[in-house]
């Protein structure tokens, strides 16, 4: 998980310097597990704790209030299938 970490870390930088209100991220699971930690301001050995993975197809929604207070509104949604 370490190599995709740092693989990650330069888009997770180019998107949280972003000016961009609303941004959509497509991706597999264990990179999006990563990013999860990466948002919740975890580090890479975090990870040996716990896991932030997600269904396929599953919808998530972080938002970052006025306050820079991170917040994950919904995590691997899959309540638009049925």
């Amino acid at each position: 998980r370490r190599e995709i970490w740092k693989r990650l870390e330069p888009f997770y930088n180019d998107i949280m310097s972003s000016d961009d209100e609303n941004i959509i991220i497509v991706s597999h699971g264990d990179t999006l597990s990563i990013f999860n930690a990466m948002w919740l301001g975890l580090k890479p050995d975090d990870l040996n704790n716990c896991d932030l993975f997600g269904f396929a197809g599953g919808v998530s929604h972080f938002i970052e209030d006025d306050n820079g207070k991170r917040i994950i509104k919904r995590l691997s949604d899959m309540s638009y299938i049925r």
